[in-house]
């Protein structure tokens, strides 16, 4: 047996492993999501380009960015499936433009005339469009304009709240498409790996819907769950940030400075639950550093020095040492997990992480499961070392408590939120 194949079988066969990949599976976007979303930004990209639209033949690149883009989109809320997806327009606009205008012409595009597809689904935001679906998909649409000699796709964002017109503004440089090139090579998966990912994520979904339950999806060009460690990891992270501060005011760390960090040292570990404990410490290492010094964490696109990823957070030191003492919390908890605890405990600890419908789900299927391999001889508990063991075949599938089927969905803008 080689190393590689003895260390995928301890993937398989570990409780903690095991189930935190089924976490990851839970909230992550579903195919048929990935699918529609796809769908849906290239449909707004027709419907801005259409005949009468005030950006009429202005649109030079649609494409998505931040999660979307690398592959680690999960729900944005806890007790429901809520999407948001990040889509750039790339527009071409002359001469002088002022922060205000590329946003408010975005918005007269994809809003368009009373009884037209989006009217009433659109929202002009301070940074980007929001196109607001009735089954809690949202894409944001950023606006941004090409700026001439830098690296490929380096642009102007524009921020101006709408709240406040008579504003200047601000143009920023970005460049979310380098980030996420840079952040793929980062976080190469492992193709064994990627493999039992993906077909755990396959026969979860299989119990989650009939085939003939959804329409035809639009084929990805590549399958969106071929993830490495660290970009599942990314997603857990994602999910216990938004636990975190479910009930909280004012912004949420944002999700580009931790994908950042995590694939500044993706990858080094053996196990998932490894693989969580070393993220979480070394964004407690980061985050203590520049709070020892009394100064707000400054974290920069790799790419593209003036793109700040934190431009907006934390907005203090209050703020950051919320986020501090969060993180302290999280390492002694992945340290627990990765030492290895009952599964009491580890139900405990997922709960106070990840939240508590996906953790109690993937807990009671993964009991089910054991206990089937249990009453057929197939697993046994060690009473030693107080945990399950369990082959490959019963930590295999990630099926969940109840089997249901999703509901039918449309790809195109014509819904409206209730």
């Amino acid at each position: 047996m080689t190393p590689k194949t003895a260390s995928l079988q301890r993937i398989l066969t570990d409780p903690t492993d095991a189930l935190l990949a089924d976490m990851a599976i839970r909230v992550q976007l579903s195919r048929t999501d990935y699918n529609k979303a796809v769908s849906r930004y290239r449909t707004i990209n027709d419907w801005i380009e259409r005949d009468g639209s005030p950006l009429k033949d202005r649109v030079e690149l649609l494409y998505p960015q931040g999660s979307m883009a690398i592959g680690a989109t999960i729900a944005s809320k806890l007790n429901n499936d809520e999407f948001d997806i990040d889509v750039i327009a790339h527009l071409n606009l002359q001469g002088r433009v002022l922060p205000r205008q590329p946003l408010d012409l975005l918005y007269e595009a994809i809003h368009g005339e009373p009884g037209s597809r989006y009217y009433g689904m659109a929202k002009r935001r301070t940074r980007c469009v929001t196109v607001n679906y009735s089954d809690d998909m949202h894409i944001d649409v950023t606006p941004v304009l090409r700026m001439q000699g830098t690296p490929e796709r380096q642009s102007w964002i524009f921020h101006h709240s709408p709240e406040a017109p008579r504003e200047t503004g601000r143009s920023l440089v970005a460049n979310p498409y380098g980030f996420a090139e840079w952040f793929k090579d980062n976080t190469p998966p492992d193709h064994a790996f990627a493999d039992i990912f993906e077909e755990r994520t396959s026969e979860y979904e299989k119990f989650l819907m009939l085939e003939k339950a959804v329409s035809d999806p639009v084929p990805p060009q590549e399958s969106p769950f071929r993830k490495s460690k660290a970009v599942i990891v990314l997603q857990l992270l994602k999910r216990w940030r938004n636990v975190q501060y479910d009930s909280r005011q004012g912004r949420r760390p944002p999700s580009i400075m931790i994908a950042k960090l995590v694939a500044d040292v993706a990858n080094h570990t053996e196990r998932l639950s490894e693989e969580l404990l070393f993220q979480a410490r070394y964004l407690l290492s980061v985050m203590r550093q520049a709070h020892s010094q009394a100064r707000l964490v400054r974290i920069v696109n790799p790419v593209c020095g003036q793109d700040v990823l934190t431009d907006r957070w934390p907005e203090s030191l209050q703020a950051q040492a919320l986020f501090v003492r969060d993180l302290e919390d999280l390492v002694r908890k992945a340290e627990r997990l990765a030492a290895g605890c009952d599964l009491s405990e580890m139900q405990q600890i997922m709960v106070s992480l990840f939240g508590e419908t996906p953790a109690r789900d993937a807990i009671r299927a993964f009991n089910e499961r054991a206990g089937n391999g249990i009453g057929s001889g197939r697993s046994r508990y060690d009473t030693q070392k107080g945990r399950l063991i369990i082959p490959a075949a019963v930590a295999g599938a990630p099926v969940p408590a109840v089997a249901r089927s999703t509901p039918r969905h449309t790809f195109y803008g014509t819904e409206r939120r209730e």
